[in-house]
């Protein structure tokens, strides 16, 4: 790069003092000595910019080859975290289904503990419950009922036989 700008200061200089020739300049160039160096010139430059054009080229498929290896390079490395995170996450997800089995499992035992909490705070309630109805159903007799009912039975017969 350095080379085409000095090449081009080069012609930029060497055009400009020729062109600059006033009356007072004692020498003279003739325009065909001048042609022919500015055609050399020219050449010259023309030849260091293909050249330089040539490894511009070569730096340029050297830079894509290392960028397409910096490339596969990369991806491969990324293809290997993600199979890493992918493994990690798999092995958290278990984990955490493991513990939502875990919460889900104490959530029933605190439901049984809780039932039968209540079963027996509530028992002697029910077992009262019970009593009352019992009481209710059989019909309490004693024992002075029972003797009249016998002796108006007796006497009810002995009626009906002396009838």
């Amino acid at each position: 790069m350095r080379r085409l700008l000095f090449a081009v200061l080069l012609v930029c200089v060497m055009s400009a003092g020729a062109f600059a020739a006033s009356e007072d300049m004692s020498i003279y160039v003739r325009q065909d000595v001048f042609d022919a160096k500015m055609e050399t010139l020219f050449l010259r430059l023309h030849g260091e910019i293909e050249n330089l054009g040539t490894r511009l080229e070569g730096k340029i498929d050297a830079l894509s080859e290392k960028i397409d290896g910096v490339d596969k390079k990369l991806s491969e490395k990324i293809d290997g975290v993600d199979k890493k995170l992918s493994a990690r996450m798999d092995g958290l997800d278990k984990r955490i289904d493991g513990v939502d089995k875990r919460i889900d499992d104490t959530h029933t035992y605190i439901y049984w503990i809780l039932v039968l909490l209540g079963a027996i705070l509530i028992m002697p309630f029910v077992n009262k419950f019970w009593e009352f109805r019992k009481e209710q159903r059989t019909p309490t007799v004693t024992l002075e009922e029972v003797q009249r009912l016998i002796e108006k039975a007796i006497s009810e017969n002995n009626m009906r036989v002396r009838a």
